[in-house]
């Protein structure tokens, strides 16, 4: 593992140990043995540290989000598990999120682009649900509902279960939140009436 990877390794587990605003570029250095300067040669700046870890979450939920043809409820409660344990390895920044969009204009730059992506993809998986007869045909004021509620849930259930169920393993707080979308998407089942 090179130098620049050690560093946004490092850095993850502290900010998801310790939470990204008590930890700066010198806890990091002193716990790699470096100086600061040997971090700031790959990273000028923590805002610009940051940004690289949530470039790799974002890639990470992308992946696991695309593709949505011939998806099955399974598949989709599956991925959204995938994505749920993806924000579990990178917690710190979900737990932190809104002091950095206020504070990483880089961030906050990028948010709003991989939020429209996101709705895109949760857009094109209900499409591909309904496609597939899992769910019934959404009105277009439904499927705002659905993309809007999922996403949500998905941006924010990790602080959440920070402050609520701190006390349940990770792979419970998963089942949780998952069971907490199933039950959002029961009645869009195919074969229940529209409201």
């Amino acid at each position: 593992m090179n130098t620049r990877e050690k560093i946004l390794d490092q850095a993850l587990k502290l900010f998801n140990e310790r939470g990204i605003e008590y930890v700066g570029l010198r806890e990091i250095a002193a716990v790699l043995d470096l100086r600061v300067g040997n971090i700031t040669d790959y990273f000028p700046t923590k805002d610009d540290l940051v940004h690289e870890l949530s470039i790799r979450l974002g890639a990470a939920n992308a992946a696991v989000m695309k593709g949505a043809g011939g998806l099955s409820l399974a598949d989709f409660y599956a991925r959204l598990g995938q994505v749920m344990q993806n924000h579990l390895a990178y917690r710190g920044l979900l737990v932190s999120v809104v002091h950095l969009m206020r504070q990483n204009r880089h961030l906050a730059v990028s948010y709003k682009e991989t939020q429209a992506a996101r709705n895109a993809s949760l857009k094109s998986m209900l499409a591909s649900l309904q496609q597939a007869g899992e769910l019934r045909k959404l009105r277009k004021t439904e499927l705002d509902f659905l993309v809007l509620s999922i996403s949500l849930i998905s941006r924010f259930w990790i602080s959440e279960a920070a402050l609520s169920t701190q006390d349940l393993t990770d792979d419970e707080q998963v089942a949780r939140y998952r069971f907490l979308i199933k039950n959002l998407l029961a009645p869009y089942k195919k074969g229940m009436p529209a409201a």
